[in-house]
């Protein structure tokens, strides 16, 4: 599913060297972008990296925020993958440790993805799809009510957008902090996550 309503590459590679040249690209940005920001970063710098031509680095991306465009796009599929497959196993997970899964299944990604925060903070616009969006909360709340059938539909909703919210402002305060403090951060939301899901996961009236 895509989450943008149009590839910003200018032309889908149609054989293996021209996958893999592709490729090379996207990696060389992610490293840059990760290591000097989305400022920093130049067209010229991603075709150095990856041993190309500019020229060659033109042929797939108009500009360099097509290349952030395509880079949030291949990230945000991966983190919706990962967040899906936690919830297939959340039935077998105490409350307790469905938030620490949640919480690490996050930090993970981060660490995975060094480029993800700077490329979420670049000031350049990033459109999902209202049904990717939908579908993945869909997919935390029926995880919710998997493990609390008194939950409502409506009320697993809104506890599902609560808990990304939450997970969003982590995020915010990992990309603000020192990597010294990046564990005590992940360790507050921990916290805040835990005692909410229990709450939530403990709930024995159905909302109305």
């Amino acid at each position: 599913m895509s989450l943008i309503s149009s590839s910003p590459i200018r032309v889908a590679p149609q054989q293996d060297r021209s996958a893999r040249r592709l490729a090379g690209f996207l990696q060389a940005a992610a490293e840059l972008f990760a290591k000097v920001g989305y400022q920093a970063t130049t067209m010229q710098a991603i075709a150095d990296r990856s041993d190309s031509s500019i020229g060659a680095l033109y042929n797939y991306f108009p500009d360099k925020e097509s290349v952030v465009a395509t880079l949030r796009q291949q990230y945000s599929e991966d983190l919706q993958s990962r967040v899906k497959s936690l919830m297939v196993e959340s039935n077998n997970l105490s409350a307790v440790r469905f938030a620490e899964a949640f919480i690490d299944c996050i930090t993970d990604f981060v660490q995975d993805r060094p480029a993800w925060l700077n490329l979420v903070a670049a000031p350049v616009p990033f459109h999902r799809a209202q049904s990717a969006r939908k579908a993945l909360r869909s997919t935390i709340a029926d995880a919710f009510r998997t493990k609390n059938p008194f939950l409502s539909r409506e009320r697993a909703l809104l506890a599902a957008n609560v808990a990304v919210q939450i997970l969003k402002g982590m995020t915010t305060l990992w990309r603000e902090a020192e990597a010294k403090s990046r564990d005590l951060v992940a360790a507050e939301f921990r916290k805040v996550l835990t005692s909410y899901l229990q709450g939530v996961l403990c709930e024995r009236e159905r909302a109305e």
